[in-house]
């Protein structure tokens, strides 16, 4: 009887060690044909389990969110308000080694998507997802009066949104503006007005 091939399982071999070669030599280096010769077979054989490396550059960028979503989940834990808000922004910020790897795999994704409705969709959807917690975390401070009650919740947000992925791209091109404290400053700007004395205290930005 002829050996069953786990097709699932080739596929996450496929796509880690695309994200492998990425973290350790850089993007440009984690081609098709160097994910083949790392797992010691051809660039052909890759394409019994992939359509394309776009639908590589896809599983990675799943695997990058799903990823993300889990450690959001541990650092938040029981934390609410500023301080959960705090927690996630540290996740999905470009603000460590680790982050700064995984926003040059996703500017390599929206690269590839803006061509590719059906790779969009999937942003679209990371980004509803963040913004919601965001914008319950914004409400949880409200209701903690770290943030006033005037704060415009859904334009805080907004912003808070573009900011993540503006400063993905600015980690991606190396910009003076993707500089660690430099992002926090701007996080800082855009909660200050709406912050309370115990909002303040509660923002470790």
């Amino acid at each position: 009887m002829p050996k069953k091939i786990d097709r699932e399982g080739r596929r996450q071999q496929i796509v880690r060690t695309y994200l492998r070669i990425a973290d350790r030599d850089g993007l440009e280096a984690a081609t098709s044909r160097a994910v083949a010769a790392e797992l010691g077979v051809s660039t052909g054989s890759l394409w019994h389990y992939f359509a394309g490396f776009d639908d590589v550059v896809f599983r990675a960028f799943t695997l990058i969110f799903d990823r993300t979503n889990s450690r959001i989940a541990e650092r938040v834990g029981h934390r609410t308000g500023l301080e959960a808000l705090t927690a996630m922004l540290r996740e999905v910020l470009p603000v460590g080694p680790e982050t700064e790897r995984e926003a040059l795999i996703v500017t390599n994704f929206w690269g590839r998507a803006s061509s590719k409705p059906e790779l969009g969709r999937v942003q679209t959807e990371v980004g509803a997802r963040w913004r919601r917690q965001i914008t319950e975390h914004l409400i949880e401070a409200m209701d903690a009066e770290e943030l006033s009650a005037a704060a415009p919740v859904e334009e805080l947000a907004d912003v808070l949104m573009v900011l993540i992925t503006g400063l993905q791209v600015e980690c991606a091109l190396r910009t003076p503006l993707a500089e660690t404290q430099r992002q926090w400053r701007m996080i800082r700007h855009c909660l200050c007005p709406w912050l309370t004395a115990a909002g303040r205290t509660a923002a470790t930005l």
